[in-house]
């Protein structure tokens, strides 16, 4: 089975792996962007996009007609040759499946590959689209042969909003090769409380207050957006904190106490993967009960509290101060979950199962 992978613009096969080795990619993640090639084999061949250098008038046209139609489809232009040579084409954003499906409208090739096409921010932002791209993102969409989700709340929406679908879940996970320890924390003098991301439904807001009601905590914040620059004025015992290179990052998630993924209502399973990482790490998470969280760890793995509360939050932080023993324990259960269902090489392996049925239908 030949499977092309499109990716988005800068996460091309040799892109990646060059910023990888040099370090300079963030997160536990691996040589080949989402750990697809994790399945290649003599039975499996993975075959990545590509990304063509860009002179600034190639760079000003990609960006042109991705803001006219919504998703890149110049990138997806430029690989279509590889992408026609395959049996089963996988992406990992809407951006890259509405692509390939014009694409392939337009090119109406004899012999088609199958499409397996991932959306992740569509459901959340589709009442925000203007009508004639609703209609347009429709158009295409029926022709597209299996649609995946991360959330099980995607995959309700999914049905809704497209009916005649095949939709399925799959479960994001990342690279857990070098698991560390669920260690007990809290242990020190001082409380570290840490939180990461730059996804739009961080809740900074609610984070910093939480930071206000227990003045004797340190919180970092380790994010370049401006939300959470806005919400982190004026108090002392929260500052911004940024990982120029993975050591800086590993070494964040070591001195932490506790994750704390601050959330805004959602239906994409926004900061999974933070909770992932801090799992992997051996960090105890307490997060945001939004988006189908409780779908990849319930809570014998993950302490929840509501979303918009910050009185819930902050005794939240304080319950793992008074109890890090039961904390340790909820990362214990959380990290044999990841070792025997969530992580990288099942998510790739899920991909496999689901083309083989396309292939086979």
């Amino acid at each position: 089975m030949k499977v092309f992978v499109q990716l988005a613009y800068g996460f091309g096969g040799k892109t990646w792996r060059e910023s990888w080795k040099a370090g300079r990619i963030l997160g536990l993640n691996e040589e080949q962007a989402y750990g697809y090639s994790r399945v290649a084999s003599d039975d499996v061949k993975i075959v990545y996009s590509e990304d063509q250098h860009e002179n600034l008038f190639q760079k000003l046209l990609r960006y042109s007609v991705r803001a006219i139609f919504g998703f890149d489809f110049v990138h997806a232009w430029r690989n279509r040759k590889q992408m026609l040579a395959a049996d089963v084409v996988w992406t990992h954003t809407e951006s890259q499946t509405l692509s390939v499906l014009l694409l392939f409208r337009i090119l109406k090739p004899v012999h088609r590959p199958k499409i397996l096409g991932q959306v992740v921010w569509l459901m959340d932002r589709w009442r925000k689209q203007p009508f004639w791209r609703r209609w347009f993102f429709r158009f295409l969409m029926q022709h597209l042969d299996l649609l995946t989700v991360h959330s099980v709340c995607n995959l309700e929406d999914g049905q809704r909003l497209f009916p005649n679908l095949w939709i399925e879940q799959v479960r994001f996970g990342i690279r857990a090769d070098d698991m560390k320890p669920a260690r007990k924390t809290c242990q020190g003098k001082k409380l570290k409380v840490l939180s990461l991301g730059n996804d739009e439904h961080r809740d900074w807001k609610t984070f910093c207050a939480a930071a206000k009601a227990l003045p004797d905590v340190e919180f970092s914040i380790a994010s370049s957006a401006r939300a959470a620059f806005e919400a982190s004025k004026n108090i002392s015992n929260v500052t911004l904190v940024r990982a120029k290179d993975n050591v800086e990052l590993i070494g964040l998630y070591s001195e932490a106490d506790i994750v704390v993924v601050p959330l805004q209502s959602n239906r994409h399973a926004s900061g999974i993967t933070v909770v992932e990482e801090a799992i992997i790490l051996g960090v105890p998470v307490i997060s945001s009960d939004c988006g189908g969280l409780t779908d990849y760890f319930d809570s014998d793995s993950v302490l929840y509290v509501p979303t918009k509360n910050p009185k819930a939050l902050a005794e939240a932080i304080s319950a793992v101060r008074a109890d890090p023993s039961g904390a340790l324990q909820r990362t214990e259960t959380a990290q044999e979950r990841v070792k025997n269902t969530i992580n990288s090489v099942q998510y790739a392996r899920k991909h496999v199962e689901l083309s083989k049925e396309l292939l086979d239908a």
